[in-house]
């Protein structure tokens, strides 16, 4: 019996309906808070990011090099209302203001836009946005897994296979990468 072969965009259409699309847990999950007042991100113990194997009450230093401001930190809130609305152009629109008014806030607002980008079927632009993300963060295996998504809606498969086993190296519990992997070698 011969195996059916299917295009790239349909496993990447297919993998965005059927597999969740995970923001990095560093903001978008909230389990990371910034002070009002605009100082360090801390950790809310009371709810961990999944991917972490830190133990509670940590925070990465990856997240201590990029304070985010009081202001910029609003705005990145009025953009996630904007997602859990499903307004997803809006998302963009209020994520690439945030980027261009406080361009500090990049490792927080790629990976949001990388996201926003991928639901909006903007390819290139996810792919360029989530590299920014992986580069600023690259021990976040969110950023990778989602990554290697908008690499596989732009056909770059062996790019693709490559973020997708560094997420899972970084933390082997994410569904979307372990099923978008086991999924690849039937597309080409």
């Amino acid at each position: 019996m011969q195996q059916r072969q299917f295009p790239q965009r349909f496993i990447a259409k297919f993998a965005l309906l059927v597999l969740p699309i995970f923001a990095s847990p560093l903001f978008a999950q909230r389990h990371y808070e910034a002070p009002l007042d605009g100082g360090w991100p801390t950790a809310n113990t009371t709810q961990r990011p999944t991917t972490s194997k830190a133990p509670a009450g940590t925070v990465s230093v990856e997240l201590l090099r990029y304070p985010l401001s009081g202001k910029a930190r609003k705005m990145l809130q009025k953009a996630l209302h904007f997602i859990d609305l499903g307004d997803h152009k809006a998302a963009v629109n209020q994520l690439e203001a945030t980027l261009t008014k406080y361009p500090s806030s990049a490792p927080y607002t790629q990976s949001l836009l990388g996201v926003e980008y991928l639901k909006t079927d903007r390819y290139a632009d996810a792919v360029d946005s989530l590299q920014q993300a992986v580069e600023l963060l690259p021990h976040d295996a969110i950023n990778h897994a989602n990554l290697g998504l908008s690499l596989v809606s732009m056909g770059q498969l062996d790019r693709a296979k490559q973020e997708l086993h560094r997420a899972l190296e970084l933390d082997p519990h994410i569904p979307t990468a372990s099923q978008l992997l086991a999924a690849l070698p039937a597309a080409k």
